[in-house]
This record gives C-alpha cells, structure tokens and sequence, in this order.
C-alpha cells in the first residue's frame, strides 16, 4: 500500500492500546496483514460501503467485547469510555482520519465477552478503486503532502493540547504550545512574527480565545487566527471579524476541516492545493 510510514504506525499502535485495554491484562492480541475481497460490509467509521479488493491490516484481541452504544460513537472525537486521565477520546478518530485519507475503510465485528476484531482496509498500491465521489480526492496517491508554517497553539487541557501538537506536527508543522492565553500573549509580543498561524480554545482561564486574537491582531493586524469552540453559539460574526478570527470551528474537530483552513491560511504553502472549493471564512 501507499501509505506514509509514521501514519500507519499510529493507526497499528492506537488499535493495539485498544485491544490491550479490553483485555484488561490476561488475553490475546492477533495481528495479520492479508489480501481479502469485501462484499456486504458496511465502513464501522463514515458508514459507506466498503466492498471491494483490499490489503488489511487486522487487530484483534479476546476481550470484554463493545457495547453496540459504543459502537456507534466510537470514532467520534474526544468521545472515551476510559476514565479520566486514561486517554483523551482522540485514537479512533485519529484511526479513521488517517485510513479514510489514504482511500480506505475500517471494518469492526464484536461482541460482548466475545472479542473485538479491527479491519483496516488500505487500497493496494497498484488498484485503481473507485473513489467515493462525496469525498474530495487526494492530492496524491500516497499520504497527504506536509504543510509548512509556524504555528502558536494555545489550549489549557492537557489530554487536548497534547493530541492537537502532535496532529499539527504531524503534518510538518512547527508548533509553540501555550497551557495559558496570558503566557501565550506575552510570548507572542517578543517576537510577533516569528508564527504564521495561531490556532486557539475559545473557553480557557485569564481570557477567552477571542480576546486572545484581538490582542494579538491588535499588534500584528495580518496574523490569521483559527478558534475552536464547543459553545460558540452566542458569538457574533461581527466581533469574531474584528479580533482577526478567519475561521470558527465546532468542538470536536474534524482534522480534515482543519487542515482545509490552514492550507487556505498559510503563507508560502508548498503544499497541492486541492481542486475542491477552500471553505468560506468563518465557516463553522
């Protein structure tokens, strides 16, 4: 398959600390890689069909099982049935970004006490498979190219701020992390245009995510300024326009809307633009 390395890895090592979990210490965990021909299955993750010729990559352990409720929300991000502290929701939704990017699907069986088995399933490198035309279509055969820019990132919850860094770096982007919108605000002043970018929660403590971007904006006037929000219904357009904000988006992200905003924001891009229509500014 045509697949970026450290991607394919992070799908693998996320489907592993599932298994691992559910067998809570004492079980089995199978891993096989496998050419297989799909009729009557149905993606577990955006619900397409998913027939057809595949390689998979299957992860399958003897576990606890999951609860069909679960099943159904499971690749929503930031969505955990662990308890606090134990993971941040964040893996599936990584898992299915990653695979539907690169042209596939994820298959799940499971039952409670009965096990769980993953099916990811990757296009061959040499197959010209159909593409789901509701999906835009890649820039390239293989992974997503790297973005390049500078990014301030300013989120107070650690589980959160974590997975965010390590989505942008993984992309190839240089991030800064601020923990607190003051530090994030004295840091920038030193030095406004060392960030091409800076991407920032909405409810945090000191001030909020618009108050931010205003007094950035205030001493850099063209530094385009993305705020993610779980509340964002009481904010005015008007307001979110003064404070340089050029995109709202809606907790839980979607990667792929994201990396939509930054390709269309960063200064320099090296990157392929893709044919589809970039989104609207403020789009939420």
């Amino acid at each position: 398959v045509a697949i970026d390395a450290v991607q394919i890895e992070q799908v693998l090592v996320n489907l592993c600390i599932n298994a691992r979990d559910a067998i809570a210490g004492a079980g089995r965990i199978g891993i096989a890689i496998r050419c297989s021909q799909v009729a009557d299955h149905v993606c577990a993750s955006c619900r397409a069909r998913a027939d057809g010729a595949w390689v998979e990559l299957v992860v399958s352990d003897t576990g606890h099982g999951i609860a069909q409720h679960v099943m159904e929300r499971m690749f929503d991000p930031f969505y955990t049935t662990k308890e606090v502290g134990q993971g941040s929701g964040m893996g599936l939704a990584m898992v299915h970004g990653i695979v539907h990017d690169h042209g596939g699907h994820v298959l799940v069986s499971s039952s409670p006490g009965g096990g769980t088995t993953f099916r990811i399933c990757l296009p061959a490198a040499n197959a010209q498979l159909p593409r789901d035309p509701s999906r835009p279509a890649p820039a390239t055969p293989g992974a997503a190219p790297k973005l390049h820019g500078r990014v301030l990132l300013v989120e107070d919850q650690p589980m959160v701020a974590d997975f965010m860094s390590e989505l942008l770096q993984n992309w190839g982007l240089q991030v800064t992390l601020h923990r607190n919108p003051a530090d994030a605000h004295e840091w920038f002043t030193r030095d406004p245009q060392r960030v091409d970018v800076m991407i920032t929660d909405q409810t945090m403590p000191v001030m909020t995510g618009v108050e931010l971007a205003a007094a950035v904006t205030s001493v850099r006037p063209d530094l385009p300024v993305l705020v993610y929000t779980g509340y964002g219904e009481g904010l005015v357009e008007n307001e979110l326009r003064s404070a340089g904000i050029v995109a709202l988006l809606k907790k839980p992200i979607e990667p792929a809307v994201l990396r939509a905003h930054l390709e269309r924001v960063l200064p320099g891009r090296h990157f392929h633009e893709a044919a589809a229509t970039s989104p609207e500014p403020l789009s939420r």
